[in-house]
């Protein structure tokens, strides 16, 4: 559609079926006002959902422990495996038995590593979170007009008949859901 700004009022137009009569854009017309209402209800929308990720940080819980907790729970659990093998080298237990007990030990501390990924996933996560809101906010402060957010957030706007608008994103994947 071509913009077009008489003194009345400003419309975007359909120039490629004007002559057509028997297109379905036919002299389409669409306020430039209604798109851009359109277009910012859904960035609007988009930046609710990045703004209050602040409040989903329980969102991937991973339990109640802390990093510090698994390393320190880590740690204790490999040195009753060494004792456990001191113990076996020392003849206080058999070989099944350790070979049990080391098992077990190790399938803790397997679990544990696993945890700790986790919540350093989550604590990276958080992180980006947290740039991801600090560069919405900036994006949308009062210093910043409508048009400037549109410029930066879309490529193009296409409006088709039955009031259908698709909105392609400068950023892969910004208003999925939506």
């Amino acid at each position: 559609m071509v913009y077009s700004n008489p003194a009345t009022q400003r419309v975007y137009r359909c120039m490629k079926t004007h002559a057509d009569k028997t297109a379905a854009c036919h002299k389409m017309k669409v306020a430039s006002f209604e798109i851009d209402n359109v277009v910012m209800t859904i960035i609007r929308k988009q930046a609710e959902v990045v703004l209050g990720s602040e409040d989903l940080t329980g969102f991937r819980k991973t339990g109640t422990r802390s990093m510090g907790d698994c390393e320190r729970q880590i740690n204790q659990l490999a040195e009753r495996r060494q004792q456990c093998y001191e113990q076996f080298l020392s003849g206080e237990v058999g070989r099944d038995a350790f070979q049990s007990i080391k098992a077990d030990y190790t399938a803790q501390i397997d679990s544990l590593n696993n945890q700790f990924t986790l919540l350093k996933q989550a604590e990276r996560d958080k992180e980006a979170d947290k740039k991801a809101v600090s560069a919405a906010k900036g994006a949308l402060s009062e210093t910043v007009t409508p048009r400037d957010v549109v410029n930066a957030l879309v490529d193009k706007v296409l409006v088709f008949p039955g009031n259908h608008v698709e909105i392609h994103w400068k950023f892969a994947n910004f208003a999925a859901g939506l």
